[in-house]
């Protein structure tokens, strides 16, 4: 009888070792519901309960809570940083709340993502638009430039086009029409016609200034006001801006002055 005794005691010890193991090596994973997860923990309790071994709930509760997977990683953190001792009855309860919440979160998120593949799917496209974009009739309609380049004097394009390297500008002149042998906007000018060298005028200031031609400039303004000036010169360097404020805030323009300069 000692014997027998001693047989079932090893095997009642070995019985409480199992179970102790498998409740502390228990994980919870993200692809299964956690709730399914907690049910199966507290089956694995009732058992060492069975076997007489005593854990107070404040201790499932912490131990649960260690459990939980990755994805539950922010609410572990808030329910560890909680003061208040919480019973296992309301982590459950709280458990179904976030989790019913995450669910109804995904379901929202997988909603968007296909009403956004059906906005970009059912993009009506112009087969027409692209042609007249992109089509080889498209660069015959373009103007060639025939004026000489300013910044390195060949002929059939812009300065701004140039592959050759800029020029820099001499300091000291105005943000008017202006220009040296360097200016590279001269496509500012609607029509223009160049001068003789020696064709000169008198500036605001009672200083003189070479005219290198005339031309018709469109300024457009806020609000789609155009304003045509007319028989523009182009000059070589201006000294004081020639705008004139008064006139232009007579016709209902607005004038910002910067660093003295209109």
């Amino acid at each position: 009888m000692g014997c027998v005794g001693k047989k079932y005691k090893t095997e009642d010890a070995g019985l409480k070792k199992f179970v102790a193991t498998k409740f502390l090596d228990y994980k919870m994973v993200d692809i299964k519901p956690i709730i399914t997860q907690v049910q199966e923990l507290q089956v694995i309790i009732h058992d060492l309960l069975a076997e007489g071994l005593v854990i107070n709930e404040a201790f499932q509760v912490a131990e649960m809570t260690e459990k939980f997977p990755p994805l539950w990683r922010d609410f572990k953190y808030y329910l560890k940083h909680k003061c208040k001792e919480m019973k296992l009855e309301d982590l459950i309860i709280r458990l179904r709340i976030e989790e019913d919440n995450k669910a109804v979160e995904k379901k929202t998120c997988g909603n968007s993502t296909i009403m956004g593949t059906n906005i970009v799917e059912t993009a009506p496209t112009n087969p027409k638009k692209w042609k007249n974009s992109f089509g080889p009739n498209n660069y015959s309609n373009k103007k060639k430039f025939k004026e000489n380049c300013h910044n390195c004097g060949k002929v059939g394009h812009k300065a701004t086009e140039c592959h050759a390297p800029k020029k820099e500008k001499t300091k000291g002149q105005a943000n008017m029409v202006e220009t040296n042998d360097d200016i590279d906007n001269l496509e500012a000018f609607a029509s223009y016609a160049p001068v003789g060298p020696d064709k000169t005028t008198f500036m605001g200031n009672s200083a003189t200034t070479k005219i290198k031609g005339y031309g018709k400039i469109f300024l457009k303004m806020t609000f789609g006001k155009v304003v045509t000036l007319n028989n523009v010169c182009h000059v070589s360097e201006i000294r004081k801006n020639l705008v004139s404020i008064s006139l232009l805030v007579k016709n209902e323009f607005k004038c910002i002055l910067f660093q003295t300069k209109l």
